[in-house]
């Protein structure tokens, strides 16, 4: 019985690889190579998130090198500015919110231990190991992919990936996360960022209150 358990879950497991075509995934494995750099990488990008109450434009910076990380995202929502910075030296992840009123206050919350997961606004070239199925759709300048049915309870139910089709770069990534719609379209990328960009200084924030985990 056990033997036949785990043949019907290797059979069901290559069902579902096979409902992702080859071409999809060839073509965000020849994207994630662009992405790689032992110097580090640097993506910049504008930012849309539509909700049912507002919906806020901004610019985002994702810095990556090895498994450390940095990013600053910039958002404008009903004539407020937000400004929000997560970062990741390999032992401690920090997160450094500006306050909106002048009744608030700049928050900063540092948190031991490994990375826990990937931030809600974030690129990932993996999406063919994340959905069931896929839907490649070629257009004059972009190859663009629709992801549905996804294999975890955390992954949103769509996405979808525009891919520059002369040099495999990203382009543009959509999707929904909760109540809301998101859109991040590159604007540049660089290979190569200082270490110093993942080094925590907690006096970059003096006037911040202090949360720790």
């Amino acid at each position: 019985m056990k033997q036949i358990l785990i043949l019907l879950l290797l059979q069901l497991c290559m069902t579902v690889q096979a409902q992702i075509p080859v071409e999809v995934t060839e073509i965000l494995k020849k994207s994630g190579e662009k992405f790689k750099s032992d110097n580090g990488l640097e993506i910049d990008m504008k930012l849309h998130v539509g909700a049912v109450i507002a919906s806020m434009n901004g610019t985002m910076k994702m810095c990556k090198k090895g498994d450390k990380s940095f990013s600053v995202m910039k958002m404008k929502v009903k004539g407020h500015e937000m400004y929000r910075e997560t970062g990741y030296d390999g032992t401690q992840t920090w997160t450094y919110g500006k306050a909106v009123d002048e009744e608030e206050r700049d928050t900063l919350t540092i948190t031991k231990g490994a990375k826990k997961k990937k931030e809600k606004f974030s690129v990932d070239m993996g999406l063919d190991k994340e959905y069931k199925n896929a839907k490649l759709k070629t257009t004059d300048k972009f190859y663009e992919i629709t992801f549905t049915g996804p294999l975890t309870k955390d992954t949103p139910k769509k996405s979808i990936i525009r891919i520059v089709k002369d040099t495999y770069m990203l382009h543009e990534y959509e999707t929904k996360v909760s109540i809301a719609s998101m859109k991040m379209t590159v604007t540049k990328i660089k290979l190569g960022v200082s270490d110093n960009l993942f080094v925590f200084d907690q006096n970059k924030y003096p006037n911040a209150v202090v949360v720790r985990k």
